[in-house]
């Protein structure tokens, strides 16, 4: 079976959703199978049919993170303050509802990851969009301004999404002070930080600007790195005492939690994982300067801005026929799915998201159709 065959069997939403003439290149998951390790973790509970409460595993979660930033990023970072959640956005919708009203302003840097923005107006908030500057810089300025008092909370990305940005401790500072000033509760979303394409590096938010402690929620998960999206873990270290004050006030059973499965995988992926993902990422960043070389060769009107980070690409179509929407254009013209820019806020008509966590076969096939509709001129 081909490459292309296998991921057709699965699943998966990346390659269900769309029919089979399509070639998908938008959800953020990667088209490698985990390391090995991961899924013999798991067999390895079900052999021994520790089905039952079993909770070890859980136990072992947060000691297993904290080993793993402390040495990868120089993230130092208090067990004791860390609560597990089933995924990221779990963690981000809980911090909201306990720190915000109905209505309250949650800010957001655009474009961002869209699911930011549906999550905010699914709870009843209100969206502030930061636009990002040049070159996907902080702007704390225009951050400071858009803040007022009923803005409480901000959804951050460290690196961000989709622009795979990794922010400079100046530009966390400059965050901070503006953060501190209004007294903002801040989220900083970290499940892309083992993504960073050499010679970039990841920097924590608390790293980055140590007085944000009293005030961040911090997530990791090994989701993104080792494409375990469905294991459904995340951990959040919480810093900011009135999150956790507020939590523990909670009904005991209220967030649940990750099953025992989904913590030895996670386990097993930072606790062994790091040779395997040190191969993915060589990979990975072999195709992120392959896409870069076959646009600005084929269709330079195409803007590309390698990541510092991540396996997803920020396309600016702007400049070609394709209009403010491109990515739907390419799915109905082109038979290629990427994520539309325009569900990502403000700064996005015309730009679209794709996903190069791909083979270099697939990859080059998504980019021969995409060229093709470009240079053809195909229109909305």
């Amino acid at each position: 079976m081909n490459d292309l065959d296998r991921l057709r069997s699965l699943d998966g939403a990346k390659w269900s959703k769309y029919g089979p003439d399509v070639l998908a290149s938008w959800v953020a998951d990667m088209d490698f199978p985990p390391d090995p390790q991961i899924g013999e973790a798991i067999i390895d509970v079900c052999r021994r049919g520790d089905l039952g409460y079993n909770f070890g595993a859980l136990d072992r979660v947060h000691s297993t993170w904290a080993a793993w930033v402390k040495r990868r990023h120089g993230l130092d970072l208090d067990t004791e303050r860390m609560t597990t959640f089933t995924g990221a956005l779990h963690a981000m919708e809980v911090v909201m509802d306990v720190m915000t009203e109905p209505g309250d302003g949650v800010v957001v840097f655009t474009p961002v990851y869209h699911v930011f923005i549906n999550a905010t107006l699914s709870g009843g908030r209100r969206v502030v969009e930061v636009p990002l500057g040049p070159d996907s810089t902080l702007d704390s300025e225009a951050f400071a301004a858009a803040c007022d008092d009923t803005t409480k909370l901000v959804f951050f990305s460290q690196s961000h999404n989709p622009t795979g940005r990794i922010y400079t401790s100046e530009e966390l500072q400059a965050f901070g002070r503006v953060a501190a000033e209004h007294d903002l509760t801040v989220v900083s979303d970290e499940i892309w930080a083992d993504l960073a394409h050499a010679p970039n590096r990841h920097l924590p938010m608390l790293v980055g600007d140590p007085s944000l402690a009293n005030r961040t929620i911090t997530i990791g998960s090994a989701s993104k790195a080792f494409n375990l999206a469905s294991l459904s873990l995340a951990v959040a270290h919480v810093g900011d005492q009135r999150v956790l004050d507020a939590m523990d006030a909670q009904s005991a059973h209220l967030h649940g939690r990750p099953s025992a499965l989904s913590a030895e995988g996670t386990i097993a992926a930072w606790g062994h994982g790091e040779p395997w993902l040190n191969d993915t990422m060589a990979k990975i960043t072999r195709n992120r300067d392959h896409l870069a070389d076959r646009l600005a060769a084929e269709i330079p009107e195409v803007g590309y801005a390698p990541p510092e980070s991540g396996y997803l690409a920020w396309l600016d179509f702007g400049a070609t026929s394709l209009g403010a929407d491109p990515a739907s254009v390419l799915l109905e013209k082109a038979g290629v799915a990427l994520n539309r820019g325009v569900e990502f806020g403000s700064n996005s008509d015309g730009f679209a998201r794709l996903n190069f966590a791909t083979t270099p076969e697939i990859l080059d096939m998504v980019i021969d159709r995409i060229v093709k509709a470009v240079k053809t001129g195909v229109t909305p």
